[in-house]
């Protein structure tokens, strides 16, 4: 894959999670042992198993989603040769959550790193504020 063909995937990703679209991402963009990981260090191997952590979150803990807008995003070759290319973004994230039983209002960034060989996304980990519930 070339970094050109990356860029045009990546536009239609960035495109697909600004219109609350992330399960098509996932399953047009996403190996089918991609693994993700959570600001709070959890790891979810799979793609089933990924998007089943989405359908909890966007159908059980999400009340109003308001905005997800890409602030960045930058393209390195890979120096792992597990990968082809390492792509960081930086998203502002605006929603409301219900996180066992409280309301929660997040506005925040969120800062992601992907990493994708043959034209898919095999890792990507997620860096944001963590939740606290009291």
């Amino acid at each position: 894959m070339t970094l050109e063909e990356l860029q045009i995937k990546l536009a239609d990703i960035n495109r697909l999670v600004e219109t609350f679209q992330t399960s098509v991402a996932l399953e047009k963009y996403y190996s089918d042992d991609t693994v993700m990981i959570e600001g709070d260090g959890t790891i979810t191997s799979g793609k089933e198993n990924c998007r089943q952590g989405r359908e909890i979150f966007f159908q059980e803990m999400l009340v109003e989603f308001r905005e997800s807008k890409l602030i960045s995003q930058d393209i390195a070759v890979s120096a792992d040769k597990n990968y082809d290319f390492v792509v960081i973004s930086n998203w502002y994230n605006d929603y409301t959550v219900k996180v066992n039983g409280q309301i929660i209002d997040s506005k925040s960034n969120q800062i992601s790193i992907g990493y994708s060989k043959d034209g898919l996304v095999i890792k990507e980990s997620y860096n944001y504020p963590v939740i606290t519930v009291v």
